[in-house]
């Protein structure tokens, strides 16, 4: 799994179009902090905690944005040398310069660096692609992502696709359903991975500045029956 909708994971980047289509009239900067709390619905809970900083940065002087990410998290898989399920403490950083075409539809192009500490596991990959965020009815949204990717070590360009789609309800409360299908290039892999994920859940959204969520995310590898896994995620954001 990749944190980047989770390379340039376009759930995460609903705070993005903050600065609205076109040149901001003054410089902006807004950001997001989010916990989630990880409980795997395997054999054990196997609990974990990630931690996210997002940060979005308008200039007055320029037409675009620029969005930044660090993000650490826990994560279990599994690993077939071993022959068991394994807790990897990964770490990314993301940089994203965002271009407006319309007024919901932005080009972007960033880099993403992941590293994971538990094994040998450590990348570069450029992003780039076209972003479409907008309401597609009352009270629906709909965000969604086509980007491709490269990794700095060679080899040819991955395809990305995400898109998540969030029905308002009862003034304070968001029902979504998420969707990544994504190729990946670990270092331990030969060849090319086609991985899938898919999270549905409901968010909690008591002010603009705090808000809370439940969901259940399933995680799946084309082709390879033992690298699956789900759990349920608690999560607590602030925006500032």
């Amino acid at each position: 799994m990749r944190e980047a909708i989770y390379k340039a994971n376009v759930a995460t980047l609903l705070g993005l179009f903050a600065s609205g289509y076109g040149v901001a009239y003054a410089d902006e900067f807004t950001g997001q902090y989010l916990a989630t709390a990880n409980l795997s619905t395997q054999t054990r809970l196997e609990p974990s905690l990630n931690n996210r900083v997002t940060a979005n940065y308008a200039p007055s002087w320029m037409k675009g944005n620029f969005d930044f990410r660090i993000e650490q998290y826990t994560e279990n898989s599994y690993h077939g040398v071993d022959n068991a399920m394994v807790r990897e403490r990964k770490l990314e950083e993301q940089i994203n310069y965002n271009y407006p075409l319309t007024e919901k539809i932005y080009a972007t192009v960033g880099i993403l660096h992941h590293n994971n500490f538990t094994f040998t596991d450590n990348y570069y990959w450029g992003v780039a692609g076209l972003v479409w965020n907008g309401d597609i009815l009352p009270d629906t949204n709909l965000t969604s992502g086509v980007l491709a990717e490269k990794r700095n070590a060679g080899g040819r360009v991955f395809y990305d696709f995400s898109a998540t789609l969030e029905r308002r309800f009862l003034r304070k409360y968001g029902a979504f359903a998420a969707a990544h299908i994504y190729e990946n290039l670990g270092e331990s892999d030969i060849t090319p991975t086609h991985k899938r994920e898919f999270e549905v859940g409901v968010n909690y959204y008591p002010n603009k500045r705090y808000f809370a969520g439940i969901s259940y995310f399933y995680h799946q590898q084309v082709g390879d029956p033992t690298d699956r896994f789900s759990m349920v995620k608690l999560k607590l954001g602030l925006n500032f």
